[in-house]
């Protein structure tokens, strides 16, 4: 369905006429208000196949408008990402550092298989066999 603003065309009836050009003004239900290339304008309830959307019309000084608010938009955009980083690095301040404590405990570093590793000397299996 057009929506108000679209260039729509509806193919002419006879052969070797061009089809006719226009806007749609207004949109009331099913009904559409197309002002014609001619500078006429009509009602319409189109049925399928009778009306294509052939794209969006602009008016006069658009493209000005356009390009205003794009540049409004990335204005925008940068700022928020502005301040977004404002705030990440303001609570990353405000993180207290963990709490540490005085007692360690010792950990046996592990062998490929997931069990201690034993040095050889003073407690080990192998100095235990020899004596």
């Amino acid at each position: 369905m057009a929506v108000v603003g679209d260039l729509v065309e509806v193919p002419s009836k006879k052969v070797g006429q061009a089809p006719r050009e226009g806007v749609v003004v207004a949109v009331s239900g099913g009904l559409l208000r197309i002002r014609w290339s001619s500078g006429e304008e009509s009602t319409l309830s189109p049925s399928m196949g009778s009306l294509m959307v052939v794209g969006r019309a602009r008016a006069r000084g658009a493209k000005k408008a356009a390009k205003k608010a794009a540049a409004t938009a990335k204005k925008a955009a940068t700022a928020k990402k502005s301040a977004t980083a404002k705030k990440s690095a303001t609570a990353k301040k405000a993180e207290p550092a963990p709490a540490r404590t005085s007692a360690t405990k010792a950990v046996a570093p592990k062998g490929p298989a997931g069990k201690p590793t034993s040095t050889p000397g003073k407690g080990s299996s192998k100095a235990k066999r020899r004596k």
